[in-house]
Protein backbone atom coordinates (compact mmCIF):
# COMPACT_ATOMS: atom_id res chain seq x y z
CA UNK A 1 0.00 0.00 0.00
CA UNK A 2 1.32 3.29 -0.87
CA UNK A 3 2.12 6.05 2.03
CA UNK A 4 1.78 9.82 2.14
CA UNK A 5 -0.94 11.89 0.70
CA UNK A 6 -1.71 12.18 -2.98
CA UNK A 7 -0.12 15.62 -3.49
CA UNK A 8 2.69 14.32 -1.99
CA UNK A 9 3.18 11.00 -4.26
CA UNK A 10 2.61 13.75 -7.25
CA UNK A 11 5.33 15.88 -5.98
CA UNK A 12 7.83 13.04 -5.82
CA UNK A 13 7.01 11.94 -9.25
CA UNK A 14 8.02 15.41 -10.46
CA UNK A 15 12.24 15.38 -12.01
CA UNK A 16 14.28 16.59 -10.33
CA UNK A 17 16.02 19.87 -11.90
CA UNK A 18 19.78 20.57 -12.44
CA UNK A 19 20.93 24.03 -10.98
CA UNK A 20 23.62 25.90 -11.53
CA UNK A 21 24.30 29.20 -9.61
CA UNK A 22 26.82 31.91 -9.72
CA UNK A 23 28.30 34.01 -7.38
CA UNK A 24 31.22 36.33 -7.68
CA UNK A 25 32.78 37.21 -4.28
CA UNK A 26 35.42 36.06 -2.45
CA UNK A 27 33.84 36.83 1.48
CA UNK A 28 31.22 35.49 3.04
CA UNK A 29 28.26 38.23 3.68
CA UNK A 30 24.55 37.92 3.70
CA UNK A 31 24.15 37.16 -0.01
CA UNK A 32 26.30 34.13 0.12
CA UNK A 33 24.73 32.90 3.37
CA UNK A 34 21.40 33.21 2.10
CA UNK A 35 22.22 31.37 -1.49
CA UNK A 36 24.56 28.65 0.79
CA UNK A 37 21.01 27.89 2.74
CA UNK A 38 19.16 27.94 -1.01
CA UNK A 39 21.50 25.48 -2.26
CA UNK A 40 21.47 23.36 0.82
CA UNK A 41 18.01 22.88 0.67
CA UNK A 42 17.68 22.21 -3.42
CA UNK A 43 19.90 19.76 -2.72
CA UNK A 44 18.19 17.91 -0.43
CA UNK A 45 15.25 17.75 -2.43
CA UNK A 46 17.29 15.72 -4.85
CA UNK A 47 18.19 18.22 -7.49
CA UNK A 48 21.12 18.24 -8.31
CA UNK A 49 22.88 21.72 -7.78
CA UNK A 50 26.13 22.94 -9.23
CA UNK A 51 27.91 26.03 -8.46
CA UNK A 52 30.32 28.57 -10.08
CA UNK A 53 32.17 30.63 -7.99
CA UNK A 54 35.47 31.64 -6.86
CA UNK A 55 36.99 28.38 -5.83
CA UNK A 56 39.12 29.46 -2.60
CA UNK A 57 35.90 31.44 -1.44
CA UNK A 58 34.03 30.54 1.73
CA UNK A 59 31.08 29.70 -0.02
CA UNK A 60 32.64 27.19 -1.80
CA UNK A 61 34.58 25.62 0.05
CA UNK A 62 31.07 25.13 2.51
CA UNK A 63 29.49 24.05 -0.61
CA UNK A 64 32.19 21.69 -1.40
CA UNK A 65 31.57 20.02 2.65
CA UNK A 66 28.22 19.00 1.60
CA UNK A 67 28.80 17.38 -1.82
CA UNK A 68 27.80 20.19 -3.71
CA UNK A 69 30.05 20.18 -7.22
CA UNK A 70 31.51 23.32 -7.54
CA UNK A 71 33.66 24.92 -10.65
CA UNK A 72 36.23 27.48 -9.92
CA UNK A 73 35.05 30.92 -11.76
CA UNK A 74 36.58 34.80 -11.41
CA UNK A 75 35.42 37.51 -12.65
CA UNK A 76 36.59 41.20 -12.07
CA UNK A 77 34.37 42.94 -14.35
CA UNK A 78 30.99 42.31 -16.15
CA UNK A 79 32.61 42.02 -19.88
CA UNK A 80 35.06 39.88 -19.08
CA UNK A 81 36.23 37.73 -21.74
CA UNK A 82 37.69 35.57 -19.67
CA UNK A 83 34.15 34.81 -17.66
CA UNK A 84 32.82 34.51 -20.59
CA UNK A 85 34.67 31.74 -21.83
CA UNK A 86 34.42 30.07 -18.47
CA UNK A 87 30.93 30.30 -18.18
CA UNK A 88 30.75 28.77 -22.03
CA UNK A 89 32.98 26.24 -20.77
CA UNK A 90 30.78 24.75 -17.80
CA UNK A 91 27.91 25.25 -19.61
CA UNK A 92 29.04 22.94 -22.08
CA UNK A 93 30.19 20.54 -19.42
CA UNK A 94 26.80 19.74 -18.33
CA UNK A 95 23.21 20.10 -19.05
CA UNK A 96 21.30 22.90 -16.86
CA UNK A 97 17.55 23.56 -16.28
CA UNK A 98 18.20 26.70 -14.46
CA UNK A 99 21.00 29.44 -14.29
CA UNK A 100 20.70 31.44 -10.92
CA UNK A 101 22.89 34.73 -10.64
CA UNK A 102 23.60 35.55 -6.85
CA UNK A 103 25.36 38.62 -7.68
CA UNK A 104 25.01 41.41 -10.61
CA UNK A 105 28.80 41.33 -12.12
CA UNK A 106 28.17 37.71 -14.35
CA UNK A 107 24.29 38.54 -15.60
CA UNK A 108 25.62 40.37 -18.55
CA UNK A 109 28.48 37.57 -19.23
CA UNK A 110 25.90 34.28 -17.87
CA UNK A 111 22.62 35.15 -19.81
CA UNK A 112 24.66 35.45 -22.82
CA UNK A 113 26.32 32.03 -22.79
CA UNK A 114 23.56 30.30 -20.90
CA UNK A 115 21.24 31.71 -23.99
CA UNK A 116 23.68 30.10 -26.37
CA UNK A 117 24.09 26.79 -24.56
CA UNK A 118 20.43 26.79 -24.22
CA UNK A 119 19.45 26.88 -20.81
CA UNK A 120 15.79 27.39 -20.51
CA UNK A 121 15.27 29.46 -17.45
CA UNK A 122 17.84 32.28 -16.45
CA UNK A 123 17.55 33.87 -13.13
CA UNK A 124 19.50 36.50 -11.01
CA UNK A 125 18.82 37.72 -7.46
CA UNK A 126 18.37 41.41 -6.08
CA UNK A 127 19.25 41.84 -2.34
CA UNK A 128 21.02 45.28 -2.25
CA UNK A 129 18.49 48.73 -2.89
CA UNK A 130 20.72 50.58 -4.83
CA UNK A 131 18.85 52.04 -7.45
CA UNK A 132 20.18 51.34 -11.03
CA UNK A 133 21.76 54.54 -12.19
CA UNK A 134 22.91 53.82 -15.92
CA UNK A 135 21.36 51.98 -19.21
CA UNK A 136 23.87 49.72 -18.86
CA UNK A 137 22.14 47.96 -15.64
CA UNK A 138 18.82 49.08 -16.69
CA UNK A 139 19.84 46.67 -19.86
CA UNK A 140 21.49 43.91 -17.86
CA UNK A 141 18.16 43.70 -15.97
CA UNK A 142 15.58 43.29 -18.48
CA UNK A 143 18.05 41.85 -21.25
CA UNK A 144 18.40 37.97 -21.24
CA UNK A 145 16.72 37.11 -18.13
CA UNK A 146 12.89 35.48 -17.19
CA UNK A 147 13.01 36.83 -13.84
CA UNK A 148 14.78 39.02 -11.27
CA UNK A 149 14.00 37.45 -7.70
CA UNK A 150 13.88 40.51 -5.17
CA UNK A 151 14.05 39.52 -0.87
CA UNK A 152 12.01 42.67 -0.48
CA UNK A 153 9.00 44.61 -1.81
CA UNK A 154 11.21 47.87 -1.19
CA UNK A 155 13.70 46.41 -3.82
CA UNK A 156 11.17 45.36 -6.33
CA UNK A 157 9.27 49.00 -6.10
CA UNK A 158 12.90 50.34 -6.97
CA UNK A 159 13.72 48.23 -10.05
CA UNK A 160 10.68 49.18 -11.53
CA UNK A 161 11.50 53.00 -11.06
CA UNK A 162 14.78 52.19 -13.04
CA UNK A 163 12.97 51.00 -15.35
CA UNK A 164 13.17 47.23 -15.05
CA UNK A 165 9.89 45.64 -16.57
CA UNK A 166 7.24 44.83 -13.79
CA UNK A 167 6.83 41.18 -15.66
CA UNK A 168 10.13 40.16 -15.02
CA UNK A 169 10.18 41.18 -10.54
CA UNK A 170 9.39 38.26 -8.13
CA UNK A 171 9.53 38.81 -4.65
CA UNK A 172 10.52 35.73 -2.37
CA UNK A 173 11.85 36.53 1.31
CA UNK A 174 14.63 35.22 2.67
CA UNK A 175 14.20 32.47 4.92
CA UNK A 176 15.67 31.10 8.37
CA UNK A 177 15.71 27.23 9.23
CA UNK A 178 14.07 27.51 12.36
CA UNK A 179 15.38 24.00 13.46
CA UNK A 180 18.69 24.95 12.68
CA UNK A 181 19.26 27.80 14.92
CA UNK A 182 17.24 25.89 18.16
CA UNK A 183 20.20 23.49 17.63
CA UNK A 184 22.71 26.21 17.68
CA UNK A 185 24.47 26.54 20.90
CA UNK A 186 26.70 29.47 22.61
CA UNK A 187 30.20 30.10 22.68
CA UNK A 188 32.00 28.71 26.05
CA UNK A 189 33.35 31.67 26.54
CA UNK A 190 31.15 35.23 27.84
CA UNK A 191 32.06 37.84 25.70
CA UNK A 192 29.35 40.14 27.30
CA UNK A 193 31.60 39.62 30.71
CA UNK A 194 28.02 39.17 32.66
CA UNK A 195 26.46 42.65 31.26
CA UNK A 196 23.77 43.02 29.34
CA UNK A 197 24.46 42.81 25.88
CA UNK A 198 23.55 45.01 22.65
CA UNK A 199 25.17 42.95 19.56
CA UNK A 200 25.30 43.65 16.19
CA UNK A 201 26.34 41.40 12.83
CA UNK A 202 27.55 43.19 10.10
CA UNK A 203 30.15 43.96 7.61
CA UNK A 204 32.15 46.96 8.97
CA UNK A 205 31.49 49.01 5.82
CA UNK A 206 30.21 52.46 5.77
CA UNK A 207 26.01 51.13 4.90
CA UNK A 208 26.00 49.69 8.01
CA UNK A 209 25.67 52.85 10.65
CA UNK A 210 28.42 51.73 13.35
CA UNK A 211 29.68 54.89 13.73
CA UNK A 212 25.58 55.88 14.95
CA UNK A 213 25.69 52.62 17.22
CA UNK A 214 28.90 54.38 18.82
CA UNK A 215 27.98 57.47 19.54
CA UNK A 216 24.40 56.22 20.77
CA UNK A 217 26.23 53.72 23.49
CA UNK A 218 28.55 56.74 24.32
CA UNK A 219 25.31 59.24 25.34
CA UNK A 220 24.09 55.83 27.40
CA UNK A 221 27.41 55.08 29.14
CA UNK A 222 26.37 57.22 32.34
CA UNK A 223 23.01 55.47 32.83
CA UNK A 224 23.75 52.05 30.97
CA UNK A 225 27.19 51.44 32.53
CA UNK A 226 26.42 47.11 32.85
CA UNK A 227 25.86 46.86 29.19
CA UNK A 228 28.38 45.53 26.57
CA UNK A 229 28.35 46.34 22.80
CA UNK A 230 29.49 43.42 20.57
CA UNK A 231 30.48 44.32 16.87
CA UNK A 232 30.62 41.08 15.11
CA UNK A 233 32.08 41.11 11.88
CA UNK A 234 34.96 42.53 9.56
CA UNK A 235 35.48 45.25 7.31
CA UNK A 236 36.97 48.06 5.83
CA UNK A 237 36.11 50.24 8.53
CA UNK A 238 37.44 48.77 11.58
CA UNK A 239 40.27 50.50 12.07
CA UNK A 240 38.34 53.64 11.80
CA UNK A 241 35.34 52.01 14.26
CA UNK A 242 38.58 51.31 16.90
CA UNK A 243 39.73 55.05 16.63
CA UNK A 244 36.11 56.56 17.21
CA UNK A 245 35.74 53.86 20.25
CA UNK A 246 38.82 55.47 21.81
CA UNK A 247 37.73 59.16 21.43
CA UNK A 248 34.46 58.21 22.90
CA UNK A 249 36.02 56.62 25.64
CA UNK A 250 33.75 53.45 25.44
CA UNK A 251 36.82 50.79 25.33
CA UNK A 252 35.72 49.13 27.87
CA UNK A 253 31.88 48.87 26.83
CA UNK A 254 33.07 47.65 22.99
CA UNK A 255 33.67 44.46 21.75
CA UNK A 256 35.23 44.11 18.29
CA UNK A 257 34.73 40.16 17.44
CA UNK A 258 36.17 40.22 14.26
CA UNK A 259 34.20 37.56 11.81
CA UNK A 260 32.60 34.87 13.18
CA UNK A 261 31.33 31.75 11.88
CA UNK A 262 28.79 30.81 14.85
CA UNK A 263 26.99 34.34 14.80
CA UNK A 264 23.43 32.49 15.38
CA UNK A 265 25.07 30.91 18.47
CA UNK A 266 26.70 34.02 19.70
CA UNK A 267 23.19 36.06 19.07
CA UNK A 268 22.17 33.49 22.42
CA UNK A 269 24.29 36.07 24.25
CA UNK A 270 22.41 38.46 22.75
CA UNK A 271 19.61 40.82 25.11
CA UNK A 272 19.39 43.40 22.41
CA UNK A 273 20.02 42.93 18.39
CA UNK A 274 20.30 46.52 17.10
CA UNK A 275 21.13 46.72 13.36
CA UNK A 276 21.59 50.97 12.63
CA UNK A 277 21.93 50.66 8.62
CA UNK A 278 21.80 53.31 5.91
CA UNK A 279 20.85 51.57 3.26
CA UNK A 280 19.42 47.50 3.49
CA UNK A 281 17.70 45.11 1.31
CA UNK A 282 16.32 42.60 3.83
CA UNK A 283 18.96 41.77 6.84
CA UNK A 284 19.82 37.98 7.10
CA UNK A 285 20.98 39.21 10.34
CA UNK A 286 17.50 40.26 11.34
CA UNK A 287 16.44 37.20 10.56
CA UNK A 288 18.51 35.41 12.67
CA UNK A 289 18.17 37.69 15.79
CA UNK A 290 13.88 37.19 15.24
CA UNK A 291 14.63 33.42 14.95
CA UNK A 292 16.43 33.71 18.43
CA UNK A 293 13.89 35.79 19.88
CA UNK A 294 15.84 38.80 20.07
CA UNK A 295 14.00 41.96 20.33
CA UNK A 296 15.61 44.60 17.50
CA UNK A 297 16.39 48.18 17.04
CA UNK A 298 17.06 48.87 14.00
CA UNK A 299 16.38 51.76 11.12
CA UNK A 300 13.10 52.75 9.34
CA UNK A 301 15.41 51.80 5.45
CA UNK A 302 15.34 49.35 2.70
CA UNK A 303 13.22 45.81 3.59
CA UNK A 304 13.77 46.42 6.95
CA UNK A 305 10.03 47.54 7.92
CA UNK A 306 9.01 44.70 6.35
CA UNK A 307 10.63 42.36 8.86
CA UNK A 308 10.56 44.57 12.23
CA UNK A 309 7.19 45.57 13.07
CA UNK A 310 7.77 48.54 15.47
CA UNK A 311 6.43 48.59 18.21
CA UNK A 312 5.51 44.87 18.05
CA UNK A 313 8.64 42.75 17.24
CA UNK A 314 11.05 45.47 17.47
CA UNK A 315 11.74 49.39 17.86
CA UNK A 316 12.11 51.38 14.02
CA UNK A 317 14.51 54.54 14.28
CA UNK A 318 15.56 56.90 11.22
CA UNK A 319 19.02 56.30 9.94
CA UNK A 320 22.15 58.55 10.97
CA UNK A 321 20.56 59.47 14.05
CA UNK A 322 22.79 58.56 17.42
CA UNK A 323 19.99 60.75 20.17
CA UNK A 324 16.83 58.61 18.66
CA UNK A 325 18.97 55.18 18.87
CA UNK A 326 19.56 55.77 22.06
CA UNK A 327 16.53 56.43 23.36
CA UNK A 328 15.19 53.25 21.82
CA UNK A 329 18.04 51.34 23.23
CA UNK A 330 17.34 52.37 26.47
CA UNK A 331 13.54 51.47 26.77
CA UNK A 332 14.83 47.75 25.82
CA UNK A 333 17.45 47.81 28.69
CA UNK A 334 15.64 49.28 31.24
CA UNK A 335 13.01 46.79 30.59
CA UNK A 336 13.10 43.04 30.85
CA UNK A 337 9.21 42.63 30.38
CA UNK A 338 9.35 44.89 27.24
CA UNK A 339 12.81 42.58 25.80
CA UNK A 340 10.49 39.43 26.39
CA UNK A 341 7.72 40.74 24.78
CA UNK A 342 9.01 41.88 21.42
CA UNK A 343 11.46 39.07 21.22
CA UNK A 344 8.52 36.16 21.47
CA UNK A 345 6.38 38.04 19.22
CA UNK A 346 9.47 38.42 17.16
CA UNK A 347 10.18 34.78 16.79
CA UNK A 348 6.50 34.59 15.81
CA UNK A 349 6.65 36.90 12.91
CA UNK A 350 9.74 34.74 11.79
CA UNK A 351 7.90 31.34 12.02
CA UNK A 352 4.57 32.74 10.08
CA UNK A 353 6.40 34.84 7.45
CA UNK A 354 10.20 33.72 6.96
CA UNK A 355 10.76 30.24 7.04
CA UNK A 356 13.44 27.88 4.88
CA UNK A 357 10.46 25.92 3.81
CA UNK A 358 8.77 28.48 2.80
CA UNK A 359 11.12 30.35 0.49
CA UNK A 360 12.23 26.99 -0.88
CA UNK A 361 8.82 26.23 -2.10
CA UNK A 362 8.30 29.69 -3.33
CA UNK A 363 11.85 29.32 -5.36
CA UNK A 364 11.22 25.70 -6.38
CA UNK A 365 7.57 26.65 -7.66
CA UNK A 366 9.17 29.90 -9.96
CA UNK A 367 11.75 27.61 -11.33
CA UNK A 368 9.41 24.86 -12.68
CA UNK A 369 6.43 27.59 -13.82
CA UNK A 370 9.37 29.65 -15.85
CA UNK A 371 10.56 26.31 -17.34
CA UNK A 372 6.45 25.06 -18.33
CA UNK A 373 6.04 28.26 -19.69
CA UNK A 374 9.41 28.37 -21.88
CA UNK A 375 8.92 24.59 -23.00
CA UNK A 376 5.33 25.84 -24.28
CA UNK A 377 6.87 28.69 -25.94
Amino acid sequence: MGTGTPEAREVKAVKPLTLLYVDTEHFWRGGQEQLFSLMKGMKERNHTVCLAAPYKAPLSQRAREIGIVTYGFHQRNELSLRALLRLRQILRGRHFDVIHFNTPRPIVAGGLMAALAGVKVRISSRRVNFPLKSRFSRLKYNWLQDAIVTVSDTIRETLLAGGVSPSLVRVIYEGVDLHWIDRQQPPKERLGNGNLVVGTVAHLSQEKGHETLLKAAASLKSRFHNVTYLLVGDGELRSRLHQLTSQLRIETQVNFTGFRSDCEGLMKQFDVFCLPSRSEGLSSAILAAMANSLPVVATNVGGIPELVVDGETGILVEPDNPSELAAALSRLLASRELRRRLGQQGRRRIERHFTLQRKLDQTERLYRSLLASNHSE
